[in-house]
């Protein structure tokens, strides 16, 4: 069971989100902790909330939603109903364009689902490793990805200059919850078999620090490095973490073993975990 801020950030929606749809009665709390006022969902609850976000991205009201997750339509169904979607967003093509990539997006976001396999979520401990970091405030999530690129490069260039044997990129993901502003973000090279204190000193903004390990940490890998394929691999974690009694205790992180550069995207997505409740 998962505290709706651990809830948020695995199904990237905002608690105010989510706790708007629990004020609509579209997503419930399993459960409220009646002496704190604490919200807790299940992990099978995101099939309900990736429904609601799927629909509204294509232009359905929440009360029209709601509708739908009443009489809870066939696959086939709701395909025609996004295909209806389609036909309307032509209609205007120039003020309806954004509307009608997001319903292709849908479609081919169904197939994917039908047809990839499951992510295969392993557990394994992590050791400790020295790593050279940048931890930024980006403003918008928009930005996210051409400030990560900045921040990889800085860092890369200075250990390069210094000539410090090079491990993964990673990064690690510190806000609490999902949020689409001011979004924690650490970007970090892993400088293998050397202690921090070995390490020239570093220049503003890179730090040299030594990251925890953990005995438990939730894995899966994703190869093809597709927005659709991250969000399925981190859902299968999270569903994996509450079917097995498991907790998040930690950021989680993105390892990449591999680089555009050679179009191998290769990454491996990480949740610090403990077993029992909380």
């Amino acid at each position: 069971m998962f505290r709706i801020g651990e809830f948020s950030r695995i199904g990237s929606v905002t608690i105010d989100t989510l706790r708007h749809y629990d004020a609509l009665g579209l997503l419930k709390p399993a459960k409220v902790d009646p002496s704190t006022g604490y919200r807790y969902y299940w992990a099978k609850q995101l099939q309900v909330l990736n429904q609601i976000l799927a629909l509204k991205e294509v232009g359905f009201s929440l009360e029209e939603i709601a509708r739908i997750l009443l009489d809870k339509p066939t696959a086939d169904e709701l395909r025609g109903m996004l295909k209806a979607q389609l036909v309307l967003a032509e209609s205007a093509i120039e003020t309806a364009k954004l509307r009608r990539e997001k319903i292709q997006a849908r479609l081919n976001y169904l197939i994917l689902e039908e047809n990839m396999p499951a992510y295969e979520v392993t557990l394994k401990p992590t050791e400790v490793v020295t790593v050279a970091v940048i931890r930024e405030i980006v403003p918008t999530i928009e930005q996210v990805s051409n400030r990560l690129g900045e921040m990889f490069n800085t860092i890369a260039n200075w250990m390069k200059a210094n000539r410090l044997p090079f491990g993964p990129p990673m990064t690690i993901y510190h806000n609490e919850s999902y949020t689409r502003e001011n979004v924690d973000t650490e970007c970090a090279f892993i400088i293998p078999n050397t202690e921090p204190d070995k390490v020239v000193s570093p220049v503003n903004p890179i730090r040299v620090r030594q990251m925890e390990a953990f005995p438990h940490m939730a894995t899966t890998i994703v190869t093809d490095g597709k927005h659709e394929s991250f969000k399925l691999a981190y859902n299968s974690i999270g569903q994996w973490i509450g079917d097995h009694g498991y907790h998040i205790v930690g950021a989680p992180r993105e390892l990449y073993y591999g680089s555009p550069e050679t179009k191998d995207y290769t990454a491996e997505i990480q949740f610090p975990v403990e077993r029992g409740e909380r």
